[in-house]
């Protein structure tokens, strides 16, 4: 398969502000908290803030803290210059720093697409601060499960990262949001969720993307799983595929996740890339089961 712009968006698309961070912080970051208990965080996916979180944010706040964090360029948010030529690493420098200033230690983290993804870094970066990971539909590789082809390798990504890279430099937002409409029934069956997802494209920027979109594609996870520490839920969807594909799917998913032991993978057949609106009952059922089992405070 070929990584093409509604391909790529068909897979990852995906209280007051707190005004306590560093100047660099708050640039990068907002958050809304809720709720009192062990702390979870909530990291939304490509071109998403905590619109995509709200149901997911009131259940867990009945027994949790929950801090939604939003990301400069998504949605709603403003964006920050410095963004569009590095993403991954001040983003997680600013979600460490957060840890470190507004949670009290093992924080569970869950992420949704790309914010699963930046989910298995943050535990990979052997932060003391979390408990545990909770990945909804990010994984970490994302070019190897999107062309099905579990030996690519991120330098042979990097071709099309680069063409995809150049595209959204040159693109408007409301390009960005017709190019996400073409693809958004593979997000979720909802209709309002589908409105909300092209809606905050629209409102997002895309050399933030852009960029956020090639380190996704360039940037292979999956020989350092070895090195985790802490456990993972991975969560897989799978309902956007055929039902004889679904097999298929979760093989490629197992490959993500086969080379760590603290790993479990889990799928969901009736649910689209937006797990927590496509099945919200199992996502939540699921979620707070792992948290019980395996991410007490220590």
């Amino acid at each position: 398969m070929k990584f093409t712009i509604t391909v790529i968006l068909s897979f990852i698309v995906n209280a007051s502000m707190n005004p306590a961070f560093a100047n660099e912080n708050s640039d990068i970051l907002s958050s809304q908290v809720s709720g009192s208990g062990q702390d979870v965080l909530l990291i939304p996916g490509l071109t998403s803030d905590t619109r995509v979180w709200q149901d997911t944010a009131h259940k867990l706040s009945e027994n949790y803290q929950v801090h939604q964090l939003s990301i400069a360029g998504f949605g709603d948010q403003p964006h920050y210059p410095p963004l569009r030529q590095q993403f991954t690493q001040p983003v997680m420098a600013a979600i460490s720093n957060y840890l470190t200033d507004h949670t009290s230690g093992n924080a569970i983290i869950v992420g949704h697409s790309l914010g699963g993804f930046l989910g298995y870094q943050l535990a990979l970066a052997d932060k003391p601060a979390i408990s545990c990971v909770v990945a909804v539909d990010g994984i970490p590789f994302f070019s190897a499960l999107v062309t099905m082809n579990p030996a690519l390798t991120a330098d042979q990504a990097k071709p099309q990262a680069q063409q995809l890279l150049s595209v959204y430099q040159k693109m408007s937002a409301a390009t960005m949001a017709d190019q996400t409409a073409q693809g958004v029934s593979r997000h979720t069956a909802s209709t309002q969720g589908q409105k909300l997802i092209v809606d905050m494209a629209k409102s997002s920027d895309p050399k933030t993307a852009g960029r956020a979109i090639y380190e996704l594609m360039t940037t292979d996870l999956r020989p350092q799983l070895t090195q985790l520490e802490i456990p993972v839920l991975q969560m897989a969807a799978t309902g956007a595929f055929p039902k004889e594909q679904r097999a298929t799917a979760m093989t490629h998913y197992q490959k993500q996740v086969s080379g760590s032991n603290l790993i479990t993978l889990v799928e969901f057949e009736q649910a689209r890339h937006f797990i927590m609106w496509d099945q919200p009952q199992s996502f939540i059922q699921q979620t707070t089961d792992f948290i019980e089992e395996r991410c007490h405070a220590q």
